[in-house]
């Protein structure tokens, strides 16, 4: 839906009409002088006759100014002025539905991660269930600190075509794509444990039962990768269809092929 709001303000014709009598008034006077009067009295009326020129381009401009052309096709939300009202400050607010962004502010820790054309998963608090696709369009390039003291940036996501009917103002969460991988292997990350003194990563391994039908475990060493909130991408030390304790219970291991596995957010 296209928006066209013309307002009227400034110069009416009937303004316009009085500027051309001047002007034609100061031109009559001025033929007459020109035929004999001095110097002084010219300079004078061709002064006048300049002010009277300006008065006319001047009201013929602000009617040419007074229609307000919309720039996009969009929806006007609010207007601000009256007809006949001197325009000073926003006249009306035009929202484009053709597109939408979400507006984020992210911690300055994480600005680093991210880049131009990075993906994005939107959910709306209004749509839970629905995920929208979305990407980094733009990103400040000064900080913001707010009254608590964190900095952040402001980051804008250009969302892609929702099945979902969206509005302006609604509420959104953005998952952050900050790498992806394909056909990994993955384990929950409650299976992982860290060794703080020489930094690498263990999980215990399902061998067998005993006689008395009880579990048996081995701690083995593992290479990690990229991790979420949930899982974790082990690159060695396991096999898919391996089983890992998990809290009490020995849990399998999955090759996740079904799309890319994200990390951070």
């Amino acid at each position: 839906q296209a928006a066209h709001e013309s307002l009227l303000l400034g110069a009416s014709e009937s303004e316009i009409a009085a500027a051309e009598a001047d002007l034609a008034q100061a031109q009559a006077t001025l033929a007459g002088l020109l035929a004999g009067p001095a110097g002084s009295t010219i300079t004078s009326t061709e002064t006048r006759l300049a002010q009277a020129q300006t008065g006319l381009d001047n009201a013929r401009n602000a009617l040419a100014d007074a229609t307000l052309v919309a720039p996009f096709g969009g929806i006007v939300t609010d207007v601000y002025v009256s007809v006949g009202e001197q325009a000073s400050g926003v006249a009306v607010t035009l929202v484009d539905t053709s597109s939408y962004e979400v507006v984020l502010h992210v911690d300055e820790v994480d600005i680093g991660a991210l880049a131009l054309g990075q993906a994005a998963n939107v959910t709306l608090e209004s749509f839970p269930d629905e995920t929208i696709a979305s990407e980094i369009v733009a990103i400040a390039p000064n900080a913001a600190t707010g009254s608590d003291g964190i900095v952040s940036f402001e980051v804008r996501l250009g969302l892609a075509t929702a099945e979902v009917p969206l509005r302006v103002g609604m509420t959104a969460n953005a998952a952050l794509i900050t790498a992806e991988r394909e056909n990994v292997l993955l384990v929950p990350n409650a299976a992982i444990t860290a060794d703080r003194e020489n930094g690498k990563f263990y999980v215990n391994r399902l061998t067998g039962t005993d006689e008395n039908g009880v579990q048996q475990f081995e701690q083995v060493e593992v290479t990690i990768g990229l991790r979420d909130d949930d899982n974790t991408n082990v690159v060695s030390g396991l096999s898919i269809g391996d089983q890992v304790l998990v809290g009490q219970l020995a849990t399998p291991t999955f090759d996740f092929g079904g799309g890319p596995f994200g990390g951070g957010d």
